[in-house]
């Protein structure tokens, strides 16, 4: 991390002095902020001003390095907040199913109604980022997160799971307005194709499973203590959020470039998307729940398929300007990627659930003990971070990303595998470790491939579309993954059977998720030898 600081340090006096005087041709654009003229109704223009030698597109985004300092220590927060939902409610998911009176069947919705809502709106939480303001996106996020993080605690005093689900649906909310604005800070701010750029990423990447052991440890340490003060596990997450907004009230830049080239909101388009994922994922969730036999469960299927449907073809036909930019839709090698991280994440959701679930329920761990055996995630996922940003303008992304689906093929496969009456510094410690690289090399990968290759005024929909594959597939696979597990085990009593079932439809996502990131890595590899080759001919004829 000291390198990583230290790296960030280099040049910043020399890039700063004299910005101000350096003024180019750029982007002009209104500022209603901080260079607003007197009291009146006037507005300014900010004018961005460039330097060849500063990392960043605009050399007035910062006043001094601790204000990019704070910027990026905002990003990695927001990332490690969100990832430490999830799981928080895993290591207390008995505890909550008996503060609540609960149905055991439930437990899923305590995890997949976050990641749920989050995925559903992250998609166009993006666009109107890109459209209305990155930075005002992020800080509503963060606003409307903090205030349902405190209310899923109050739950407590109405002893109702139902509410409770609600509450961190609502959470999950917040959450979307914040990790793609962040991500389309990062890609404004920073020029494409940097170290500097490439290392915030991989920093920001890093936090996830930093993020993931911190939810599930503190969660845990707090369930132990005393089971009725679980609540305290969301007044803390409030309070971190209230830091993390403060950070970046502070640290955002005002002139960041809004809506530059004038787009409009696609509501149609975004409607039909935010409508069509939620009763996509809700069926794949309450299915198992009250039985796939139930007509609702029939017909919101049915509509959720047909809604989806008129979705795309709405997008790729009539959309004015489309809620998935065509540079997207038309171009195969980004929808390769985006599939390969939607399965990739989706085993994950899979595992996540039923690794916490095999170790409370048959290995009958403490919550404390559950969740702390994440703490490999805290230190491997820094590592990979670190390599994944030393070696990003190295080796092929695709390389990186392929390896990373590997990684999180190869650790359901171990949990499959995994003998009940074992201790966990044989396999599962080893299975940490393996999954450390999967969650860190695939999102950077994912993130710097699509941030590089959309234009500006596209920076927020690539963080959209890196999140939306994360945290929706991670609801809708474990939905899948119930209903294996409620078919092969429907008696409910060999809980080992059905969770194995579960895992093996995880490896199965997983193993298509390599295919897919093979065949990407293999063309991608090949046109880049062949672009070489035409450069040396041509440098070869001069």
């Amino acid at each position: 991390m000291s390198f990583l600081l230290n790296y960030l340090k280099k040049d910043k006096k020399k890039n700063h002095k004299n910005a101000i005087d350096e003024v180019s041709s750029g982007w002009t654009v209104e500022n209603t902020d901080s260079d607003k003229l007197g009291s009146g109704n006037e507005t300014s223009t900010h004018v961005a001003t460039t330097d060849p030698n500063c990392k960043w597109q605009d050399t007035t985004y910062f006043q001094n390095r601790w204000q990019e300092y704070i910027f990026v220590g905002t990003c990695m927060m927001s990332q490690l907040l969100n990832q430490a939902c999830i799981p928080q409610t895993l290591s207390l998911m008995n505890i909550l199913t008996k503060s609540f009176h609960s149905n055991a069947k439930n437990q899923t919705w305590l995890m997949a109604s976050f990641p749920l809502v989050s995925g559903s709106f992250i998609l166009i939480s993006g666009r109107v980022g890109d459209i209305y303001g990155l930075k005002w996106s992020l800080v509503g996020g963060n606003i409307f997160f903090i205030i349902w993080a405190l209310i899923s605690g109050f739950t407590n005093y109405t002893h109702s799971d139902t509410f409770f689900i609600v509450s961190r649906s609502f959470q999950g909310l917040g959450v979307a307005f914040i990790l793609p604005n962040v991500m389309g800070c990062v890609g404004n701010i920073y020029k494409p194709n940097t170290f500097r750029k490439n290392i915030v990423i991989s920093l920001i990447g890093a936090c996830a499973p930093v993020g993931a052991f911190m939810g599930a440890f503190f969660a845990g340490l707090i369930g132990t203590k005393n089971p009725d003060d679980w609540p305290w596990s969301f007044y803390a997450m409030a309070i971190a959020s209230t830091l993390t907004l403060l950070g970046a009230l502070y640290s955002i830049p005002n002139h960041i470039p809004t809506n530059v080239h004038g787009f409009s909101m696609d509501w149609i388009g975004s409607g039909l998307a935010v409508v069509g994922l939620i009763l996509l994922n809700f069926v794949w969730n309450q299915g198992p729940i009250d039985g796939w036999g139930k007509a609702y469960i029939i017909v919101l299927l049915i509509v959720s398929v047909f809604v989806l449907t008129l979705f795309f073809i709405y997008e790729v036909h009539y959309a004015a300007s489309p809620l998935l930019p065509r540079v997207i839709t038309q171009n195969r090698h980004m929808v390769m990627i985006l599939m390969a991280l939607f399965l990739g994440w989706g085993s994950f959701g899979i595992f996540s659930f039923y690794y916490f679930a095999f170790l409370l329920n048959l290995r009958h761990y403490s919550t404390v003990w559950a969740g702390g055996t994440y703490f490999m995630f805290a230190i491997w996922g820094v590592v990979a971070s670190v390599v994944v940003g030393l070696s990003i303008r190295k080796i092929s992304a695709s390389i990186i990303l392929f390896f990373s689906m590997i990684a999180f093929d190869v650790g359901i496969i171990m949990l499959s595998v995994t003998p009940v009456k074992q201790t966990y510094f044989r396999m599962n410690l080893g299975t940490m470790i393996i999954l450390s690289f999967g969650m860190d090399m695939s999102f950077p990968a994912a993130a710097i491939i699509l941030s590089d290759s959309l234009p500006n005024q596209y920076q927020g929909m690539a963080g959209s579309l890196a999140n939306t594959m994360v945290n929706y597939s991670m609801s809708l696979c474990l939905g899948m993954g119930s209903t294996v597990e409620s078919q092969i085990n429907q008696n409910g009593k060999d809980l080992l059977k059905g969770y194995r079932a579960a895992e093996y439809l995880g490896i199965g996502i997983a193993s298509l998720a390599v295919i897919l990131s093979l065949i990407y890595m293999c063309e991608r590899l090949w046109i880049d030898r062949k672009e070489r080759m035409e450069s040396t001919s041509e440098t070869n004829l001069s």
